[in-house]
Protein backbone atom coordinates (compact mmCIF):
# COMPACT_ATOMS: atom_id res chain seq x y z
CA UNK A 1 0.00 0.00 0.00
CA UNK A 2 2.76 2.75 0.92
CA UNK A 3 4.53 1.80 -2.52
CA UNK A 4 0.88 2.63 -4.23
CA UNK A 5 1.66 6.31 -2.55
CA UNK A 6 4.87 6.54 -3.39
CA UNK A 7 4.33 6.26 -7.12
CA UNK A 8 0.84 7.94 -7.12
CA UNK A 9 3.02 10.98 -5.43
CA UNK A 10 5.63 10.70 -8.19
CA UNK A 11 3.53 10.55 -11.17
CA UNK A 12 1.76 13.64 -9.76
CA UNK A 13 4.78 15.64 -9.45
CA UNK A 14 5.83 14.71 -12.51
CA UNK A 15 2.47 15.44 -14.31
CA UNK A 16 3.16 19.25 -12.25
CA UNK A 17 6.64 19.29 -13.71
CA UNK A 18 5.11 18.62 -17.47
CA UNK A 19 2.36 20.92 -17.08
CA UNK A 20 4.59 23.86 -15.72
CA UNK A 21 6.87 23.48 -18.50
CA UNK A 22 3.84 23.90 -20.78
CA UNK A 23 2.37 26.73 -19.49
CA UNK A 24 5.75 28.41 -19.46
CA UNK A 25 5.54 29.21 -23.46
CA UNK A 26 8.14 27.50 -24.90
CA UNK A 27 9.20 28.49 -28.77
CA UNK A 28 7.44 25.58 -29.71
CA UNK A 29 8.96 25.48 -33.70
CA UNK A 30 12.27 27.15 -33.41
CA UNK A 31 12.20 30.24 -34.71
CA UNK A 32 8.36 30.77 -35.30
CA UNK A 33 7.79 33.26 -32.45
CA UNK A 34 4.78 31.40 -31.38
CA UNK A 35 4.24 28.90 -28.77
CA UNK A 36 2.29 25.28 -29.41
CA UNK A 37 -0.64 26.90 -27.99
CA UNK A 38 -0.29 29.36 -31.61
CA UNK A 39 0.31 32.60 -29.12
CA UNK A 40 2.00 34.98 -29.52
CA UNK A 41 4.81 35.25 -27.40
CA UNK A 42 6.75 38.94 -26.93
CA UNK A 43 10.18 38.60 -25.53
CA UNK A 44 10.77 41.97 -23.02
CA UNK A 45 7.31 42.49 -21.87
CA UNK A 46 6.88 44.66 -18.64
CA UNK A 47 4.26 44.29 -16.00
CA UNK A 48 3.06 47.76 -15.58
CA UNK A 49 2.49 49.63 -12.28
CA UNK A 50 -1.61 49.99 -10.88
CA UNK A 51 -1.54 53.66 -11.07
CA UNK A 52 -1.24 55.11 -7.10
CA UNK A 53 -4.19 55.95 -5.38
CA UNK A 54 -5.93 59.60 -6.96
CA UNK A 55 -7.01 62.85 -5.05
CA UNK A 56 -10.35 61.91 -5.09
CA UNK A 57 -9.95 58.08 -3.83
CA UNK A 58 -7.60 59.63 -0.88
CA UNK A 59 -10.47 62.40 -0.38
CA UNK A 60 -13.16 59.36 0.23
CA UNK A 61 -11.12 57.57 2.39
CA UNK A 62 -9.86 60.75 4.38
CA UNK A 63 -13.79 61.47 5.09
CA UNK A 64 -14.41 57.68 5.97
CA UNK A 65 -11.50 58.11 8.31
CA UNK A 66 -12.52 61.46 9.92
CA UNK A 67 -16.38 60.11 10.61
CA UNK A 68 -14.43 56.76 12.38
CA UNK A 69 -12.39 58.95 14.85
CA UNK A 70 -15.42 61.22 15.35
CA UNK A 71 -17.57 57.85 16.42
CA UNK A 72 -14.75 56.64 18.65
CA UNK A 73 -14.80 60.21 20.27
CA UNK A 74 -18.57 60.25 20.85
CA UNK A 75 -18.63 56.70 22.05
CA UNK A 76 -15.61 57.31 24.29
CA UNK A 77 -16.54 60.98 25.84
CA UNK A 78 -18.26 61.91 28.81
CA UNK A 79 -20.71 59.10 30.23
CA UNK A 80 -23.01 62.06 32.00
CA UNK A 81 -26.42 61.66 29.70
CA UNK A 82 -28.04 64.79 29.33
CA UNK A 83 -30.63 66.02 26.37
CA UNK A 84 -28.23 67.54 24.69
CA UNK A 85 -25.78 65.35 24.53
CA UNK A 86 -28.25 62.45 23.31
CA UNK A 87 -29.45 65.13 20.45
CA UNK A 88 -26.01 65.53 19.71
CA UNK A 89 -25.24 61.62 19.68
CA UNK A 90 -28.64 61.64 17.37
CA UNK A 91 -27.84 64.19 14.70
CA UNK A 92 -24.21 62.79 14.46
CA UNK A 93 -25.75 59.55 13.97
CA UNK A 94 -27.74 60.70 11.56
CA UNK A 95 -25.03 62.32 9.60
CA UNK A 96 -22.99 59.26 8.10
CA UNK A 97 -25.30 58.78 4.88
CA UNK A 98 -24.91 62.70 3.99
CA UNK A 99 -20.49 62.93 4.82
CA UNK A 100 -20.86 59.49 2.49
CA UNK A 101 -22.68 60.98 -0.32
CA UNK A 102 -20.45 64.11 0.17
CA UNK A 103 -17.13 61.95 -0.13
CA UNK A 104 -17.99 61.27 -3.27
CA UNK A 105 -16.91 58.01 -5.41
CA UNK A 106 -14.81 55.68 -3.85
CA UNK A 107 -12.90 54.73 -6.68
CA UNK A 108 -11.14 51.31 -6.09
CA UNK A 109 -12.12 51.62 -2.60
CA UNK A 110 -15.44 50.32 -3.56
CA UNK A 111 -14.73 46.89 -1.72
CA UNK A 112 -14.97 48.95 1.36
CA UNK A 113 -18.28 50.78 0.73
CA UNK A 114 -21.03 48.47 1.29
CA UNK A 115 -19.19 48.18 5.01
CA UNK A 116 -19.22 51.93 5.03
CA UNK A 117 -23.02 51.76 4.17
CA UNK A 118 -23.67 49.19 6.80
CA UNK A 119 -22.25 51.06 9.41
CA UNK A 120 -24.40 54.27 8.21
CA UNK A 121 -27.48 51.77 8.22
CA UNK A 122 -26.60 50.67 12.17
CA UNK A 123 -25.70 54.51 12.95
CA UNK A 124 -29.29 55.44 11.48
CA UNK A 125 -30.76 53.16 13.81
CA UNK A 126 -29.44 54.16 16.68
CA UNK A 127 -30.55 57.72 15.88
CA UNK A 128 -33.66 56.07 15.51
CA UNK A 129 -33.25 54.57 19.02
CA UNK A 130 -32.10 57.99 20.24
CA UNK A 131 -35.13 59.79 18.92
CA UNK A 132 -37.52 57.49 20.72
CA UNK A 133 -35.22 57.52 24.22
CA UNK A 134 -35.29 61.51 24.04
CA UNK A 135 -39.28 61.36 23.46
CA UNK A 136 -40.10 59.67 26.48
CA UNK A 137 -39.53 62.67 28.36
CA UNK A 138 -37.29 60.71 31.32
CA UNK A 139 -34.24 62.71 30.40
CA UNK A 140 -36.40 65.83 31.37
CA UNK A 141 -37.42 64.84 34.17
CA UNK A 142 -41.43 64.11 33.28
CA UNK A 143 -41.16 60.66 34.59
CA UNK A 144 -44.74 59.81 34.92
CA UNK A 145 -44.32 55.50 35.05
CA UNK A 146 -41.69 53.09 35.53
CA UNK A 147 -42.50 51.50 32.36
CA UNK A 148 -41.01 55.07 30.81
CA UNK A 149 -38.21 53.71 32.65
CA UNK A 150 -38.04 50.79 30.94
CA UNK A 151 -38.38 52.12 27.70
CA UNK A 152 -36.14 54.70 27.87
CA UNK A 153 -33.64 52.17 29.13
CA UNK A 154 -34.22 49.81 26.30
CA UNK A 155 -33.85 52.49 23.35
CA UNK A 156 -30.56 53.95 24.75
CA UNK A 157 -29.22 49.93 25.33
CA UNK A 158 -30.08 49.57 21.85
CA UNK A 159 -28.94 53.03 20.56
CA UNK A 160 -25.34 52.16 22.25
CA UNK A 161 -25.08 48.73 20.81
CA UNK A 162 -25.57 49.81 17.18
CA UNK A 163 -22.56 52.69 17.84
CA UNK A 164 -20.58 50.28 18.82
CA UNK A 165 -21.37 47.65 15.90
CA UNK A 166 -20.92 50.47 13.38
CA UNK A 167 -17.63 51.31 14.87
CA UNK A 168 -16.68 47.98 14.48
CA UNK A 169 -17.88 47.55 11.15
CA UNK A 170 -15.99 50.76 10.51
CA UNK A 171 -12.57 49.30 12.00
CA UNK A 172 -13.05 46.20 9.41
CA UNK A 173 -14.25 48.39 6.65
CA UNK A 174 -10.87 50.89 7.58
CA UNK A 175 -8.39 47.70 7.88
CA UNK A 176 -9.51 46.64 4.44
CA UNK A 177 -8.86 50.35 2.89
CA UNK A 178 -5.57 49.94 4.01
CA UNK A 179 -5.03 46.84 2.43
CA UNK A 180 -6.22 48.33 -1.37
CA UNK A 181 -3.71 51.61 -0.53
CA UNK A 182 -0.73 49.33 0.41
CA UNK A 183 -1.36 47.46 -3.27
CA UNK A 184 -2.08 50.46 -5.47
CA UNK A 185 1.45 52.63 -3.35
CA UNK A 186 1.31 55.46 -1.85
CA UNK A 187 -1.38 58.56 -2.73
CA UNK A 188 -0.59 61.31 -5.51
Amino acid sequence: MLGHRTRAAMAFSVLCAALALAGCGGTGIAGSGSSATGATVTKGATTSEPPPITAAERRWLKAVRHYDKRLVATISGTPVVTSGSLSRSRDFDDSCKAALRRAGSPGRYQPVQPMVRRACAMLHQAAARLRHALATGLINGSIVEEADVVDFNKALNGAYNNEGGAANVLAHALATAKRITKRYGPTT
